[in-house]
């Protein structure tokens, strides 16, 4: 389809400008208000697209569509289980550790847990898991970005050679511009791929049906089957488990406990007014976004039923080469173009914001925090960036022998954090919660995830449910067995905590 000349100017021009923006923005922080390369104050529209740009990732263009294709109607609606309860974990959890990070100035996602518990422990124990959580992320863009240029490509375009040279200019881009040009990239690239979704999506429903989203559904019950509007699905992919696994792990590990997620929802927004429009603006945004996905999968299916399941999550190309190049083959160029630039670009705009997090955790928790070695600016910058230039170079090794689905890479990093989930709300409503029941608490959790992984092979049904229950029993039963070791740290904790919260919801200070 496309040549390996117009892939590799594609990619070219992409990276050219969007290491620009890196170097400019790195110029500002530096030159005029010496910016940290770990985090920012954000307004609203960056705020909100930060994060949803760091969800988007290879979900966009890839995970998402194919998932719809396997898992049909019902995998979509268990996917969108999680929009009302983002709204109740805002309200109730995030906003709170928000209000709170106005005192205390956190940086990574370990520092919430280890100011509650007092424990470098944990924050040694929460600061791996997260690590751990970063190079499936990662590795998952790299490996869909390359496939997505073989198939874009006919196979044409090298896939080692893409991975090393994406690899490469996603260190460059994340160690030059830092949390501010993800965050600037991230608002620019999330409205253009979401025009860009549903351009496709719309190109292919209207080639294929007309513009008419029943005549394509009523083209998959008749064509290929009544299974994909109900669980398990056409691939028996969606098994009964799912109705809880996977909502579940969409509205905790993806929509919150992903280390690059937590730290935009919790830390970033620069205030109130900020803050509550992530909360009311992610959920239309995001359903809206993903919806675009869900029409590219019925298209999918309706026009190419039988796939390979290790294929689907190449659907777009596939459309576009199947069905659009015998009509337009001119549009069809355009549809590979955009498919693969924006491929690309969510990719990496979700893999730097991960780089940037799991570098902030080795200098900041690691180096500076548990070692107590004393590092100015620079020197943790610079080691901030020799991580996320070792991190980079794994997740390339990684991606030469990749699973066969993309979306297996994305919720295994998904699971492996939630157990840290009820850890986070104890921490925040019981006051009785211990030390040594957040670390019991995180230790059998994740013991759990890797139980239902590599052991009793249920984690792509359950996902990290089970780690959540085991997480919330450990640290509710050990901390009834154990005693606060640091009680004025805690009431130290809890009063900041009320001081925020009344400070963000007095909205007539000048009353009193």
């Amino acid at each position: 389809m496309l040549s390996t000349t117009t892939l590799w100017v594609c990619i070219i021009t992409y990276l050219i400008i969007v290491l620009g923006i890196s170097s400019v923005v790195h110029y500002i922080q530096n030159k005029r208000t010496h910016g940290d390369l770990f985090k920012a104050k954000l307004p609203w529209p960056q705020a909100v697209m930060t994060y949803i740009a760091s969800q988007m990732s290879t979900w966009l263009f890839f995970a998402g569509p194919g998932g719809y294709y396997r898992g049909g109607f019902v995998y979509f609606m268990a996917e969108m289980g999680w929009v009302p309860m983002f709204m109740l974990i805002s309200h109730f959890v995030l906003n709170k550790v928000w209000a709170l990070n106005r005192h205390r100035d956190y940086v990574t996602p370990s520092d919430f847990f280890a100011d509650r518990f007092q424990s470098p422990a944990l924050r040694a124990i929460t600061g791996l898991i997260f690590l751990a959580s970063s190079l499936p992320y990662v590795t998952s863009v790299l490996v869909a970005i390359a496939q997505g240029a073989q198939v874009a490509t006919d196979g044409a375009a090298n896939y080692t050679t893409v991975c090393i040279v994406i690899g490469l200019a996603m260190v460059i881009f994340t160690a030059i511009g830092g949390f501010k040009s993800v965050a600037l990239t991230d608002t620019i690239q999330g409205v253009i791929f979401i025009i860009c979704i549903w351009f496709i999506a719309l190109t292919c429903l209207g080639i294929g049906f007309n513009f008419s989203l029943p005549t394509a559904l009523k083209s998959i019950y008749d064509n290929a089957g009544p299974e994909w509007f109900s669980m398990p699905g056409l691939y028996n992919w969606v098994p009964y488990g799912y109705r809880f696994g996977y909502p579940f792990s969409c509205m905790i590990g993806l929509s919150v406990m992903v280390p690059h997620v937590f730290v935009r929802c919790c830390y970033a927004s620069k205030d109130l007014d900020t803050q509550r429009k992530v909360n009311k603006l992610t959920p239309p945004v995001r359903l809206f976004t993903w919806f675009g996905c869900l029409i590219v999968g019925i298209v999918g299916i309706a026009l190419l039923p039988g796939l390979e399941k290790s294929t689907t999550e190449m659907i777009i190309p596939f459309l576009v080469k199947d069905i659009v190049l015998q009509a337009y083959p001119a549009l069809a160029t355009v549809l590979m173009i955009m498919f693969f630039v924006g491929a690309t670009g969510v990719g990496i705009s979700t893999a730097d914001s991960y780089l940037l997090v799991a570098a902030s955790i080795v200098s900041d928790d690691f180096i500076g925090k548990l070692f107590k070695i004393e590092l100015n600016q620079k020197k943790k910058e610079n080691i901030g960036r020799l991580v996320i230039l070792i991190i980079g170079v794994l997740s390339v090794f990684m991606a030469m022998n990749p699973p066969d689905l993309i979306y297996t890479l994305i919720m295994f990093a998904c699971a492996i954090v939630m157990p840290l989930f009820p850890i986070l709300v104890l921490a925040i409503y019981w006051k009785r919660a211990t030390k040594a029941g957040a670390i019991a608490g995180a230790v059998v959790g994740t013991i759990l995830v890797l139980l239902t992984y590599f052991v009793w092979n249920i984690g792509n049904t359950w996902y990290g449910a089970i780690g959540v229950l085991g997480s919330l029993v450990a640290t509710v039963v050990v901390s009834l067995l154990t005693k606060d070791s640091t009680p004025e740290a805690t009431t130290d904790f809890y009063a900041t905590l009320d001081r925020g919260l009344e400070e963000i919801y007095d909205v007539d200070p000048a009353a009193k």
